[in-house]
């Protein structure tokens, strides 16, 4: 079985279940940020290409064209959800449609602890400074500036 979502490799799915439940982990059990299944994705595009909050860094040719290929994939994040909250990593508040960590969510982040983790927490920091207060309007407008100029084009 190398497919659990169709056209989702089993690697794909769990690293995605790890951004999101380590995202969720450094907002807090508490938080007031607006994390709605929609705001998740788009957060998510940036926790998988955290080069883009840090121009600095360099790309590869794979991590670059890959780029061209990213679209939301909302069954993949509609089973990664519900796979979450089914292990009670995560929970929904149901009067706000917003994910929030759970204990066993931060145990588990905490029990991985490797340089992947770490990065994932600076990019999530980084994100709930500077992203969450965006609009869904405005983060979407930034990643498709973020994509076309990554792409060579000018606007």
């Amino acid at each position: 079985m190398n497919e659990i979502v169709e056209g989702v490799t089993y690697k794909e799915y769990l690293l995605t279940l790890i951004r999101i439940i380590t995202f969720l982990d450094c907002l807090g059990e508490n938080h007031k940020k607006n994390t709605t299944m929609e705001r998740i994705v788009c957060y998510d595009f940036f926790l998988k290409y955290p080069e883009f909050l840090d121009s600095k860094k360099s790309e590869d040719f794979d991590t670059k064209f890959s780029y061209f290929h990213w679209k939301p994939n909302y069954k993949l994040y509609d089973s990664v959800l519900a796979d979450a909250q089914a292990r009670c990593l995560i929970k929904l508040k149901p009067e706000s449609s917003n994910y929030i960590s759970t204990e066993l969510g931060t145990e588990f982040i905490s029990g991985m602890s490797n340089s992947y983790i770490e990065n994932l927490t600076e990019s999530s920091k980084y994100i709930e400074k500077n992203i969450c207060k965006l609009s869904n309007k405005a983060i979407n407008e930034k990643i498709s500036v973020l994509l076309t100029t990554s792409r060579g084009v000018e606007l």
